[in-house]
């Protein structure tokens, strides 16, 4: 069962911790995400798949990082950090649950965006002289077989099946521009400030209509168990 964080005393926590040395700390973002999804999509989906791998794990989840590197969404709506900052709050979230006596953290993160910062928390650690946490990195994606794409089939899947309320497939429309074929070349124009409307034209990467909510469960039970097999290797690493 997942322990939720917010939902504890200190009193229930310092007894857990006697058992449970594991915590998972989902990261997202606030952009946006074309005319039918909400900005907080890879919040909502990182801090849901969190929760069910924390289920399987029966460890501590934090609540959700909701905000990320987004600065390639611009002029359309994001809130952002930059890579040094958003870097230097994990490093410190890092440091203080082992304070607490946490001693494996696992972030899942959510959006593209914070792939490059998360590549190099362990590394930045030892900046702070705390190389002794055991840090591991998810991108909830590589659990599944489908290619993520960007408020197309797989996040308006996703979202219908967290939360079906907050999605308005009326508005949903694909990518008003044609993307260019090569993954590699898009994946790196996207690093750049401004380049994701001017790449997809309305901001939205894939097919959105193809989405369904028994798509998005099917992807949910996919991506919980890819991870928890994951995460339990690295434990014995």
């Amino acid at each position: 069962m997942a322990i939720q964080i917010y939902n504890i005393t200190n009193t229930k926590f310092r007894s857990l911790t006697k058992k449970i040395n594991r915590a998972i700390v989902p990261i997202g973002s606030l952009e946006q995400h074309g005319a039918h999804l909400p900005i907080s999509t890879d919040s909502l989906i990182s801090e849901r798949i969190a929760t069910l791998v924390a289920n399987e794990l029966g460890c501590c989840v934090l609540p959700v990082i909701p905000y990320g590197v987004s600065f390639e969404h611009q002029p359309m709506f994001n809130v952002s950090l930059k890579n040094s900052t958003l870097s230097r709050v994990l490093c410190e979230i890092c440091i203080s649950l082992s304070s607490q006596g946490i001693g494996e953290i696992i972030f899942i993160n959510g959006h593209h965006g914070n792939t490059g910062v998360l590549q190099y928390i362990s590394q930045n650690l030892n900046t702070f002289k705390h190389s002794d946490i055991n840090v591991f990195t998810v991108n909830y994606w590589n659990g599944m077989h489908k290619k993520l794409d960007h408020a197309g089939e797989v996040e308006t899947s996703l979202v219908l099946a967290i939360c079906p309320e907050l999605v308005n497939m009326e508005k949903a429309e694909p990518n008003s521009r044609k993307l260019l074929k090569s993954r590699i070349a898009y994946s790196t124009l996207t690093n750049m400030p401004g380049s994701f409307p001017i790449l997809t034209g309305n901001g939205v990467w894939g097919q959105p209509r193809n989405a369904s909510k028994i798509k998005g469960n099917r992807l949910l039970r996919e991506i919980v168990t890819s991870l928890v097999q994951l995460i339990s290797e690295l434990s014995q690493q």
